[in-house]
């Protein structure tokens, strides 16, 4: 179950602030700037430098070097921040926010796994400064509310579904385990249950539910300016044949 919940749960905070999004509502007079943006908000050139640089302290300091692995990584973050300018639009749309009151006490939770000041030399080491950290956990709690609202929770559970799931799923592992285990624990807790086999269903529609989310909140990348964060492939094999003779 830990695989599918990390479908939803989507970023460990502290290696998520490595990938950051820097999205915010058009302004007048910027539209043209834009990378990437939906109608509500957009990513311009200078966000996605910003986020590109810290992107790269999680690769090889010689990554330029390789082409074409420059090139995967700069598309694996567009990739990335697309999907999360939609999720953050969407939810913006539906009103789903966050108070400061739960991000302060999710920040609590979350830094309990970091004795004393590790949490601050993680941060200094990567180069992200805590108002910067604190700004994407945000957002990532935005996302993970609007996803668990908008997908989990409206995800149907009926009494056939959960002799279905019994079956599939807890019985034969109960059959690898003792009585005493924790899998036959995790048995008598019907919320648990319950909860494990609206993930599993969520999952199983996550792909048609993502691509009406695209329809309904359509993301537009400017390949244009795109192109200039790329490596011509073409012209850098020329360059590196020329210094071979």
């Amino acid at each position: 179950m830990k695989d599918l919940n990390k479908r939803f749960k989507g970023w460990i905070f502290i290696y998520c602030a490595l990938i950051l999004m820097g999205c915010k509502g058009p302004e007048k007079g910027t539209e043209f700037l834009f990378l990437i943006k939906t109608a509500s908000m957009i990513i311009t050139s200078s966000d996605f430098i910003e986020e590109l640089d810290l992107k790269r302290t999680a690769y090889p300091y010689d990554i330029e070097e390789n082409p074409m692995g420059y090139n995967e990584m700069v598309m694996d973050l567009v990739q990335t921040l697309s999907k999360e300018i939609l999720f953050l639009s969407a939810a913006a749309d539906k009103g789903v926010n966050v108070t400061d009151q739960e991000v302060g006490a999710a920040e609590d939770e979350f830094k309990k796994d970091y004795p004393e000041d590790s949490f601050e030399h993680i941060l200094l080491k990567n180069a992200i400064s805590y108002p910067l950290w604190k700004k994407r956990f945000k957002k990532n709690m935005i996302m993970e509310k609007f996803i668990d609202q908008e997908l989990k929770q409206k995800i149907e559970i009926t009494a056939q579904d959960i002799v279905g799931f019994y079956k599939k799923y807890i019985i034969a592992d109960i059959q690898k385990k003792d009585e005493n285990t924790p899998g036959l624990k995790k048995i008598e807790n019907e919320k648990e249950l319950v909860s494990s086999l609206r993930l599993q269903k969520a999952q199983d529609h996550y792909d048609e539910w993502i691509q009406q989310l695209y329809k309904d909140y359509p993301v537009q990348i400017n390949m244009e300016k795109l192109k200039t964060f790329l490596i011509d492939i073409e012209k850098s094999e020329v360059k590196e044949n020329e210094k071979e003779n």
